[in-house]
C-alpha cells in the first residue's frame, strides 16, 4: 500500500502542494504543541467527553480558533487551493474580484472505547461536486489531540481518490491507516474518501478538525449561528475573515449591502456606519 508523505511544520508550502494534488493528503509533524492542544481540550472540557462529536468548535474554544485553526502552512495552502477570481464589469469598468476562502464547518471527533469506524467518505458531498474535480471545495486540518493509533482510531484514507470518478469506491485493501502523535495534523482535500478505524482499546482518541470552502460557497456548518458576532467579534479581524464576517468579492454575503467586518465594528448600530463602494 502507497504510505503518506510526512512533512515537518516548517515545511515549503509549495512543496506540499505538489503532494497534495497527487496523494489528496499529507501528514505534518509536529503542526502545533501539546501546550496549544492541552489549552484546547481545557476550554471544552467536558463537552468532548460527552459525546463523540462536538461541532461548532470555532465558538467553544478560542485557543483554536485564533491558533490551530490559523495555523501559517494550512492559511498558505487553503489560500492556494480555494481563492478564485474572476473578471466583471463595474458600469464600464474591468476589474478582477477574488474571492477569498472561508471555514466551512469545525468539530472535534471522539473515538471512545468501543467504537465503531466509520466511513470512508468525501467531505466534499455537501457541495455536489462531480468527481474528479476541476476545483476543489473543500480542504481539511485535522489535529490529534491524543496520540492515536491503529488499535485506538487511525485515520483511514484511500490515497490518490481525489483522483477517482463518483463511480469508485475504495475497498479495505485500498485504505491506509494513519497514526499520529499529539499534536500532529492530517492535510487533506475534501475529495478524498477518509474515515476512522474502530477502538478497541479502553483509551480514547481525539481529532480536532477544521474544513474551508470557497468565499462563494454555502458553509457546510453555518457560521453565523455557530459563531455568534457577539464571540467573533472577540477575535482577530484573520479569524473573522476566515469565519466568512467578510463580503466575498464583489459583493457575495454583504448586509445591508456593508462589509460584514464593519458590523462587528459598529456592534450592529447602523447610525455609526459610513457605506462604501463594496466593489
Amino acid at each position: 500500500m502507497p504510505q503518506v508523505k510526512h512533512f515537518s511544520a516548517s515545511a515549503d508550502p509549495h512543496d506540499v502542494l505538489q503532494y497534495l494534488k497527487a496523494d489528496g493528503v499529507v501528514v505534518i509533524e509536529g503542526a502545533t504543541t501539546r501546550q496549544a492542544i492541552d489549552a484546547v481540550l481545557e476550554e471544552l472540557s467536558p463537552s468532548v467527553s460527552s459525546s463523540p462529536q462536538t461541532f461548532g468548535l470555532a465558538a467553544k474554544s478560542s485557543t483554536f480558533a485564533t491558533h490551530l485553526l490559523m495555523n501559517p502552512l494550512y492559511i498558505d495552502l487553503v489560500k492556494r487551493i480555494l481563492t478564485n477570481t474572476c473578471i466583471i464589469y463595474y458600469e464600464r469598468e474591468r476589474t478582477v474580484s477574488t474571492s477569498e476562502p472561508q471555514v466551512s464547518c469545525t468539530s472535534v471527533i471522539t473515538a471512545n472505547p468501543g467504537a465503531e469506524g466509520w466511513g470512508p467518505r468525501r467531505q466534499d458531498e455537501c457541495h455536489h461536486v462531480p468527481h474528479p474535480a476541476k476545483r476543489e471545495t473543500d480542504f481539511g486540518i485535522l489535529y490529534a489531540a491524543t496520540d492515536i493509533t491503529r488499535e485506538n482510531g487511525a485515520v483511514r484514507v484511500a490515497i490518490g481518490s481525489n483522483h477517482w470518478t463518483d463511480t469508485r469506491y475504495p475497498h479495505e485493501d485500498e485504505e491506509t491507516l494513519i497514526e499520529l502523535r499529539k499534536g500532529d495534523a492530517i492535510l487533506t482535500l475534501g475529495s478524498v474518501y477518509y474515515g476512522q478505524a474502530a477502538n478497541t482499546t479502553t483509551i480514547p482518541s481525539t481529532l480536532l478538525v477544521a474544513f474551508a470552502t470557497p468565499g462563494y460557497r454555502r458553509q457546510e456548518e453555518n457560521q453565523y449561528l455557530a459563531v455568534p458576532w457577539e464571540v467573533a467579534g472577540k477575535y482577530p479581524t484573520a479569524v473573522q475573515r476566515f469565519l466568512g464576517y467578510a463580503v466575498s468579492r464583489p459583493y457575495g454575503g454583504s448586509v445591508e449591502h456593508m462589509e460584514p467586518l464593519d458590523y462587528l465594528k459598529v456592534k450592529g448600530d447602523w447610525s455609526k456606519y459610513i457605506p462604501v463602494d463594496l466593489i
